[in-house]
């Protein structure tokens, strides 16, 4: 009875709450922190996408801070750049 509206309400309520943590500076932060690290490593955008297994498209939209990246793309680029992805992920400010 009333337990089929509820649930249904809370799960609307858990998926705008997903939405609205996208926080754009940490992104942006994210995607500069890879920018930086490649270029470190001599590695253009076509080699680090490569050694990621992942389209050149997304490194772009990864670098230019327009995607949030998954746990499994920020794997894949730190492994292909040789760090751990605790060093990848280490953002100043945040």
């Amino acid at each position: 009875m009333c337990g089929i509206q509820h649930k249904i309400s809370l799960c609307s309520h858990a998926h705008s709450y997903v939405i609205n943590i996208r926080n754009k500076e940490l992104i942006a932060a994210f995607g500069e922190r890879v920018r930086q690290l490649r270029q470190e490593k001599g590695l253009t955008m076509e080699q680090l996408a490569a050694n990621a297994n992942i389209e050149y498209k997304q490194l772009s939209q990864v670098e230019r801070g327009k995607t949030n990246a998954t746990i499994s793309t920020i794997y894949a680029l730190a492994k292909a750049m040789n760090i751990s992805v605790g060093e990848l992920m280490n953002l100043s400010g945040f």
